[in-house]
């Protein structure tokens, strides 16, 4: 059987939109930590997560440093710290995003290795890092 040109690109044209509907219908939950992402399109989420909060150690919260900000300070368990340092590694140029139920909250480019296993997640929506804080305090 023999596919002419058009025909050809008509299959293609129908292989892109299925493609898309698949994806912007997807009931995909990410579970909320730190992940890989991109810079175009704009904060979208490149692979697995790096670390989840499970894997975080201590949280603290300061709402009186920066006025209009609020920030969780963090550090991770003892037994992420290595993955953490390797994936902060391998991201140097490129950014590192902090998922909260389904949405990036910040994602900052990584500089150099982070091998202390510390970490800040910051924004100046207040109520917005209240309810990060109270959640990561809830499921720790």
């Amino acid at each position: 059987m023999v596919i002419s040109k058009k025909q050809q690109i008509t299959i293609k044209f129908l292989l892109c939109i299925n493609v898309v509907i698949f994806t912007a219908c997807s009931s995909l939950h990410r579970v909320n930590g730190w992940y890989p992402v991109a810079d175009i399109p704009e904060n979208m989420i490149e692979g697995k997560a790096i670390v989840t909060t499970k894997d975080f150690d201590t949280v603290s919260i300061d709402t009186t440093s920066y006025p209009g900000m609020a920030i969780i300070n963090g550090i991770l368990k003892e037994k992420m710290i290595q993955q953490w340092a390797t994936a902060t590694e391998r991201r140097i140029g490129k950014r590192i995003g902090f998922v909260f139920n389904d949405s990036v909250i910040m994602a900052p480019t990584i500089n150099c290795r982070i091998e202390s296993g510390h970490f800040s997640i910051n924004s100046t929506d207040k109520d917005l890092i209240l309810e990060i804080y109270s959640s990561l305090n809830n499921d720790n």
